[in-house]
């Protein structure tokens, strides 16, 4: 099982826009390993995992250019040894590399919980490797493949202007079902993108009735161009790349992103980022405390109360969630999703049979 894993990396590993039914096929067949970090084990000691907390050191890379971290996954214990020694990793004082195995299909969930993360490298040797995106690891951590390249994505901004004058080079894409003859547009002074990433594209209008597609790494590559070259609108840069990734399921980087803004002095805004971040990517608890800090610091910000209230309502703690509503409503007495989530909480209740002694 190991040698046909192994075989279909390095396929796709090749071929980045082929198909990748069989290899994900197999992943969800197979035991994968990652590397953590942590204290060394004792003589005959284990340990499980098998959720992610403040225990789970695993190791990571940070993409430079957006900020997301990748998680380099193995297909055999070996290859998590030969990726140590072939990068020189050193371990911090008092702790050691250690490897972690998990079941067929496991590794998928305990990763999407991890801080800023945006997918998983299958790494079989320091050359050949596969990425595996957020929204694929998401499927795979349900037991399902992802579907096939290329996944498609329209336009998530209002418009893109595109200045006079600047250079725009265009190419071929292989053809798909409903695609006979598509047009790739990119800009090469936005920034250089791989093979890889034409696996997710978006659609661009032309006008007139055309279009041409890019890939959707390097439309925030254009985006980034355009606030360079001061493009009407470009003001609104920080705003256009969180919806950008948000729309594209890039929430490692879309994390990112609100981290940075947090950071300098876009406080509540970057904080409704982080908690539809935290709602779409399962991580509940995470946006239930979030919304209680926002509430607190913003009570006029709607968005944290209605948040706060369904992040509830999905971890079933019932009371703090009517508690919260409650208070959300004096403060909107007039707003239609807190009436509906008050009624909604209202009728489940009634509808739950008491318990007596």
């Amino acid at each position: 099982m190991v040698e046909r894993m192994e075989h279909l990396l390095r396929l796709a590993s090749r071929n980045p826009r082929a198909p990748r039914s069989a290899l994900y096929g197999e992943l969800l067949r197979s035991e994968t390993y990652i590397l953590t970090v942590d204290d060394p084990l004792g003589e005959g000691e284990t340990r499980c995992v098998t959720r992610t907390d403040a225990s789970f050191p695993v190791w990571a890379d940070k993409d430079p250019e957006w900020g997301g971290v990748w998680v380099p996954c193995f297909p055999a214990r070996d290859r998590v040894r030969e990726f140590v020694t072939g990068r020189g990793l050193k371990a911090p004082k008092g702790k050691e590399f250690l490897w972690m195995g998990h079941m067929p299909g496991q590794v998928f969930a305990l990763l999407r919980g991890i801080r800023r993360f945006a997918g998983l490298k299958l790494c079989l040797d320091l050359d050949t490797f596969v990425e595996i995106s957020w929204p694929e690891v998401r499927d795979l951590s349900e037991g399902r493949a992802p579907a096939e390249a290329p996944v498609l994505h329209e336009l998530p901004l209002g418009r893109l202007a595109i200045p006079a004058g600047a250079r725009l080079s265009f190419g071929r894409l292989k053809p798909w079902n409903e695609e006979k003859d598509p047009v790739l547009l990119t800009m090469p002074e936005a920034g250089k993108f791989r093979p890889e990433d034409t696996r997710r594209l978006v659609r661009l209008p032309l006008g007139e009735g055309r279009h041409a597609w890019t890939p959707c790494r390097h439309l925030l590559q254009i985006v980034r161009r355009l606030r360079t070259l001061g493009v009407e609108g470009s003001e609104r840069f920080v705003e256009s790349l969180l919806a950008a990734q948000l729309a594209f399921e890039m929430y490692g980087e879309a994390e990112a992103l609100c981290e940075w803004m947090g950071a300098r002095g876009q406080e509540a805004y970057a904080w409704m980022g982080l908690a539809a971040i935290y709602g779409r990517t399962g991580r509940f608890e995470d946006c239930a405390q979030l919304c209680l800090r926002a509430v607190r610091r913003y009570p006029d910000e709607r968005n944290f109360h209605v948040n706060g209230v369904k992040a509830l309502l999905t971890l079933e703690r019932r009371e703090e969630a009517a508690r919260r509503v409650e208070a959300a409503l004096r403060l909107f007495p007039e707003d239609a999703v807190l009436t509906g989530l008050s009624r909604a909480l209202s009728d489940r209740d009634a509808r739950t049979p008491s318990k007596t002694a």
